[in-house]
């Protein structure tokens, strides 16, 4: 599920190369009509959708083009919700918090180490295409929400991408206007964690919580499955180090006994569910980052080289190496 309004500039954008929108969604199963700010389309057809803008315009930064134009209103309800946040870590942590409803291929997190807050994002869906246009698209949303949020007074103290570096990196460093690295182990915006505390010139209690009530009262489709939650929260946990059910299910209010017993009755295990999060994660580092197979492997929480080589072997049939050199 991936909320199609990110999509609705998408037009402009691609009259900007002179290529239609109609060619653009051809064999990606999304529609002209499903092109609005109200519907939900397939997360693995919006990456679709993104990777065919890039092709048809021979533009590589075409995910960040349209993120440049995206605002607090394609967010939805919960761009209501951040609007009137008390303070800027209120917002981001409501994105974090609530973004599942707007997304179930991606997760949104948060970071923070001793000075500093890292505002980042993963894909998880197994059925996703690798794309850079993604990991573009979603930092340039990031750095105007920000800006937006606080009238222009906020901006990243540096970005991070695990991308490798573009032919042309003087793009995103004017997106930015701050310093950027590339082939790094996550993606993500980082702010120095004292800028959480500052007020949000469009603040209103009553609001944020009018906002956050008629959000959490509309649900597109079923109610997620435990497993749904499970895969939105393991990417930044396994950043962290903390992939273990333990964790997990104190971090869903759950007893590991429960958590166990509910994921086997929706016919998965929390093994099952962590190793489709880190091959997703394993491909991508692989394909788009030039991170050696060692950093791979503790960046996905994994004890030793070794023991990530044996299981990308499971998934793939073939060592990491060879399936990087492939891709």
């Amino acid at each position: 599920m991936q909320r199609a309004a990110a999509l609705v500039p998408l037009t402009g954008v691609l009259e900007d190369h002179g290529v239609s929108l109609a060619s653009v969604l051809e064999g990606t199963g999304i529609s002209a009509a499903e092109v609005r700010p109200d519907a939900f389309v397939a997360y693995a057809d919006f990456l679709s959708v993104l990777d065919n803008a890039c092709r048809l315009t021979g533009r590589d930064d075409i995910g960040m083009l349209l993120g440049k134009r995206q605002t607090l209103a394609a967010l939805g309800p919960l761009g209501r919700v951040l609007r009137h946040a008390a303070t800027l870590g209120e917002a981001i942590g409501d994105f974090a918090a609530f973004q599942s409803h707007n997304s179930t291929g991606g997760s949104v997190y948060i970071m923070q180490a001793d000075r500093d807050v890292i505002l980042g994002y993963g894909v998880y869906d197994t059925s996703a295409p690798i794309t850079n246009q993604i990991y573009d698209l979603v930092l340039a949303v990031g750095c105007n929400l920000i800006a937006e949020l606080t009238g222009g007074q906020v901006a990243p103290e540096e970005i991070v991408m695990s991308r490798a570096a573009p032919r042309d990196p003087t793009r995103y460093m004017r997106l930015a206007r701050c310093p950027i690295r590339f082939g790094q182990h996550q993606t993500g915006v980082i702010l120095r964690a004292s800028v959480l505390d500052f007020p949000l010139p469009a603040a209103d209690r009553a609001q944020h919580d009018l906002a956050l009530a008629q959000l959490l009262s509309v649900r597109h489709g079923a109610p997620l499955p435990l497993s749904a939650h499970v895969r939105h929260l393991l990417r930044p946990f396994l950043l962290r180090g903390h992939a273990r059910m333990a964790e997990m299910a104190e971090r869903l209010g759950l007893h590991p006994r429960a958590m166990r017993r509910r994921l086997r009755a929706e016919g998965t295990t929390f093994d099952a569910i962590r190793d489709e999060v880190r091959q997703v994660a394993a491909r991508e580092l692989l394909r788009l980052g030039d991170l050696s197979i060692a950093d791979i492997a503790a960046t996905l929480d994994y004890s030793t080289p070794s023991s990530f080589v044996h299981a990308f072997r499971r998934w793939s049939g073939t060592s990491p190496g060879l399936w990087r050199k492939a891709a």
